[in-house]
C-alpha cells in the first residue's frame, strides 16, 4: 500500500524533496486550452526524487467534445508517456455523460499504450451505471471524505468508513481527504491511498491490471441483478425497516445488497445503496427542506442529481455545510458563462463584474484559495 498526494497549481510552491509521499499525481490540463503552469516543474521533480507518478486532465464536458479534450491532454503530455498513469479527473457539471467519460479514456489510451484511470466521488461512482467503463478495465481512483478536519500526516484514525461502489470489483485508490497536512508543507492537500505496491504502479503504466491488496476488495458492494439501484445515506433516527418501507424494497434485499450482518444496527452517516422496484419511486419535488443529519450527497441520490449541482443552483459554497430548516432548490438552470483571468484580477472584482459573490465563484471552480488566481486561469461565472 502506497500514500501519496495530488497537487495543481494551488501548490505551486510545494517542495516535494521536503514531504513524504510514495506517489505524486499532478494536474495537466483542463479543458481545451489550460494547461497548469507548474505541472512540469512538479512532474520533473517527482521523477527525479524516485516518486510514482499519475497526471491528470480536468474536464469541461458540460463545454467541450472528448475528443477536442483528450487531443488537448495528449498533446500537452506527450513527454509523460511511459513514466507516469494518465487520469481522467471526472467532477464537471454534467457527471451523468458516461459515454463522454468512456470515449476520451478510450482515446487517451489508444495514444499512451497503457489504460487510464478515472477519478469521481463515491456518490457520482454510485448514481450512474460505470459499467460500460468498469468492464473495459478502466481503474477507479475514489474519492471519499468523511468530514473537513485537518488530518495530519496520513493519520486515518478519523477517515471514517471505506467507500463502497456498485460498478467496479475494486478501486485501485482512496482519495480521503482534502485537508492533509504533512510535514513540510503548510498548506491542506489531498491525502491518498494507493492499494498496491511500486510494481503495481508501474503496471497501470505498462498497460497491465495489476493485482491489488485485498483489503480493498472488502468495502466494495456488488449489487445483485437489480433493475436499478439509488443511493441513502443514513439520518438520525432511521431504521432499516422504515428505509425499506419508504424505497418500496425489503429489509433483508437492503440488508444483502450492503453486506449488513445485524439488520437491527445501522448508523448516522452510513452509505447504503437501496434496489429500485417497480414499487419504488424517486422524488420529483422541486425542493427539499434539510433535515438533521442529512447531507448533499445524500439529498442529491434522493432526487436523481448530483450534489454538485445542488450546490450550483442553491448558490452553496461549501457543499459540506448544509443545516437543518435550509429548504433547497432542486430543479434549476445554471449559465456556461466563463471568464478568462487577466494580469491584476482578483476574485472579488470578477465577481462583482458578473453580478455573483466570491464563494459562488470558489464553489463553481474548485478553487482553495480564493486569493490566488492565475493570468489565463478559465472561470466558470
Amino acid at each position: 500500500m502506497l500514500k501519496g498526494i495530488d497537487i495543481s497549481n494551488h501548490q505551486s510552491s510545494i517542495d516535494l524533496s521536503k514531504v513524504a509521499c510514495d506517489f505524486v499525481i499532478i494536474k495537466a490540463t483542463e479543458g481545451k486550452s489550460y494547461v497548469s503552469p507548474s505541472c512540469d516543474k512538479q512532474f520533473q521533480q517527482a521523477l527525479n526524487l524516485g516518486k510514482k507518478s499519475g497526471i491528470y486532465h480536468f474536464t469541461n464536458n458540460s463545454d467541450n467534445t472528448a475528443e477536442q479534450e483528450a487531443e488537448w491532454f495528449i498533446t500537452n503530455t506527450r513527454g509523460y508517456i511511459g513514466k507516469a498513469i494518465p487520469i481522467l479527473d471526472w467532477e464537471d457539471n454534467v457527471v451523468s455523460d458516461v459515454a463522454w467519460a468512456l470515449k476520451w479514456l478510450q482515446l487517451v489510451e489508444e495514444a499512451y499504450g497503457c489504460k487510464p484511470l478515472i477519478y469521481m466521488s463515491e456518490s457520482v461512482a454510485n448514481s450512474y451505471d460505470w459499467s460500460s467503463v468498469a468492464n473495459a478495465n478502466y481503474g477507479l481512483w475514489v474519492a471519499k471524505y468523511r468530514d473537513n478536519n485537518i488530518d495530519y500526516n496520513y493519520d486515518m484514525s478519523s477517515a471514517g468508513n471505506k467507500p463502497a461502489v456498485k460498478c467496479w470489483k475494486f478501486y485501485a485508490m482512496w482519495q480521503w481527504t482534502s485537508v492533509g497536512r504533512l510535514d513540510g508543507y503548510s498548506g491542506n492537500l489531498d491525502c491518498n491511498e494507493f492499494y498496491g505496491d511500486t510494481s503495481a504502479w508501474d503496471k497501470y503504466i505498462g498497460n497491465e491490471i495489476p493485482d491489488l491488496e485485498e483489503n480493498n476488495t472488502t468495502p466494495v458492494v456488488t449489487p445483485p441483478v437489480q433493475s436499478s439501484t439509488i443511493a441513502y445515506t443514513v439520518r438520525s433516527g432511521d431504521t432499516l425497516s422504515e428505509i425499506a418501507q419508504k424505497y418500496g424494497t425489503t429489509v433483508n434485499e437492503i440488508a444483502s445488497l450492503n453486506n449488513i450482518s445485524n439488520p437491527n444496527i445501522i448508523y448516522v452517516g452510513q452509505y447504503l445503496l437501496i434496489p429500485t422496484t417497480s414499487n419504488a419511486q424517486v422524488s420529483t419535488s422541486t425542493t427539499y427542506t434539510v433535515k438533521s443529519g442529512d447531507t448533499l450527497s445524500g439529498i442529491a441520490n434522493m432526487f436523481g442529481t448530483t450534489y454538485q449541482k445542488l450546490a450550483e443552483i442553491n448558490g452553496i459554497a461549501d457543499p459540506n455545510k448544509i443545516y437543518p430548516g435550509q429548504i433547497l432548490k432542486i430543479n434549476g438552470t445554471s449559465s456556461s458563462t466563463t471568464y478568462t483571468v487577466k494580469s491584476g484580477d482578483t476574485l472579488s472584482e470578477i465577481a462583482q463584474k458578473y453580478n455573483t459573490t466570491v464563494d459562488n465563484l470558489v464553489s463553481k471552480n474548485g478553487i482553495k484559495d480564493k486569493n490566488r488566481i492565475y493570468p489565463g486561469q478559465v472561470l466558470k461565472i
